[in-house]
């Protein structure tokens, strides 16, 4: 499943198991014309570099979501560089990311039991 949230400037990819939901979480670079979302390409040289297909994207966050509610997220980006905020809602936006897949879990968990 593919969930884009347009006013976070993120997109989610939910992987549904028996116990747990995977997360990978890209940070977009905008919307074109057309209204496709547009990535950063993994393993650029430069800033901005962007592409249209997921599969050539940058993930920025990835990790899971169990069936008691308990969750565990590796922050790709900070692998590359430091996490970078300009304003306050930039880092907020993070956390309001992880809450958003922390709330599709209770829908897509077959188990769910939190």
């Amino acid at each position: 499943m593919i969930r884009h949230v347009e006013k976070l400037n993120f997109t989610i990819i939910a992987k549904p198991e028996d116990y747990k939901v995977n997360y990978t979480i890209y940070d977009n670079e905008g919307i074109d014309l057309n209204g496709n979302v547009l990535f950063h390409r993994k393993n650029a040289s430069c800033h901005p570099d962007i592409v249209e297909n997921i599969e050539d994207a940058e993930i920025f966050i990835h990790g899971e979501v169990k069936w008691d509610g308990c969750s565990n997220w590796h922050f790709d980006e900070q692998d590359r560089v430091m996490i970078h905020g300009c304003c306050k809602e930039d880092v907020e936006r993070l956390g309001l990311i992880l809450g958003i897949c922390w709330d599709m879990t209770k829908d897509l968990c077959p188990h769910w039991s939190y």
